[in-house]
């Protein structure tokens, strides 16, 4: 399995099946792989006890692609009537010594003063997203994205799948109102990234055309002007018969970007909610004539202090700009906010 798109779809099939009781053996790297299924997963598949699963539409098997529903049916295997499947791991390793090292080894505060104040231990919402995305115009990218990111701070965080964490059981969360926009605006980026050399090939493909536009047109102005030389046309005539040319060759190139501009979509088909120990670091900073508290986190999945994020556009910050409000902000957002 050469494919990265089919790897990634082959992994989170593995672990969603087995997650909710099924029986998976399917080799890393191989198209297909073989499942026993349990009553409710076979329901929700709408598949046999047992099958064989494949990457590739095949005769007598799960197909596991983005262009087959399983990913639709999977919603089947979750909670009823909610595309969300919550966890929960009940006792994770908390860091004991004092953060105030760590915390001035990872993070840059350029405009405030910021001192550590206390540490307590906190149960914490981390949402893992998965999001079929794709780029469609003269050629179609499609990939299977996830993104990771702690609830509370909208902080992207690169951590581990849940799905293969053997702490992890099912649980009963309280409901509470998700914002997606910080995963949207990381799987975007993340689509950006992955897709780097097909849009490559698509703006190299796109240049091109534009020659080829370009060439044909200049070698029918040629030609055009030299058959006007030879007869008795008024200079106004051959005037109008360029740009007529011209108007032609803009309104061709016009139709060329149309049909290479690329149009993004991201679509979720999962999510899942996992409540974890977490290490509240709490901080106080001051700046100018007045004084905030922020909390930062210690992730006891990644054994390491998380990132915040920006209160503005979302971007993962360890360099924490702080408006008047002390919300965390980028620099650049900073710098966009500054009095001039």
């Amino acid at each position: 399995m050469s494919n990265p798109i089919e790897q990634r779809m082959r992994d989170f099939a593995v672990g969603l099946l087995e997650h909710v009781g099924c029986l998976v053996e399917w080799p890393e790297h191989q198209p297909r792989g073989f499942a026993v299924l349990s009553p409710p997963a076979a329901a929700a598949l709408e598949s046999p006890p047992t099958t064989e699963l494949s990457t590739a539409a095949e005769q007598n098997s799960l197909a596991i692609n983005l262009g087959s529903s399983f990913l639709e049916r999977a919603e089947g295997m979750l909670p009823p009537q909610t595309s969300v499947l919550p966890l929960r791991i009940d006792a994770l390793y908390l860091k004991k010594s004092a953060l105030d090292e760590p915390v001035a080894r990872a993070f840059a505060f350029p405009n405030a003063r910021v001192r550590v104040t206390g540490a307590l231990p906190q149960r914490v919402e981390y949402d893992f997203w998965h999001f079929a995305a794709a780029l469609k115009s003269d050629e179609h990218f499609e990939t299977l994205l996830e993104v990771a990111l702690n609830a509370r701070t909208g902080a992207v965080l690169n951590l581990p799948d849940p799905l293969h964490n053997i702490d992890a059981h099912a649980a009963h969360l309280e409901t509470a109102a998700v914002d997606i926009r910080p995963a949207v605006r990381a799987a975007a980026v993340k689509l950006e990234a992955r897709a780097v050399e097909f849009i490559r090939r698509l703006e190299a493909r796109l240049a091109r055309d534009q020659q080829r536009l370009r060439s044909y047109y200049a070698a029918l102005l040629d030609d055009a002007d030299d058959r006007l030389h030879r007869t008795e046309i008024e200079a106004g005539q051959r005037a109008a018969r360029r740009r007529a040319v011209q108007l032609e060759l803009a309104r061709k190139t016009e139709e060329l970007r149309e049909r290479y501009t690329l149009r993004p979509t991201l679509r979720p088909v999962a999510l899942v909610r996992l409540e974890a120990p977490a290490l509240a670091v709490t901080l106080q900073a001051h700046r100018r004539d007045s004084e905030g508290m922020i909390s930062i986190y210690w992730n006891a999945l990644s054994k390491s202090l998380e990132p915040l994020a920006c209160g503005r556009c979302g971007e993962t910050l360890y360099c924490v700009h702080f408006d008047d409000n002390f919300m965390p902000q980028c620099a650049r957002c900073a710098a966009a906010q500054a009095p001039r």
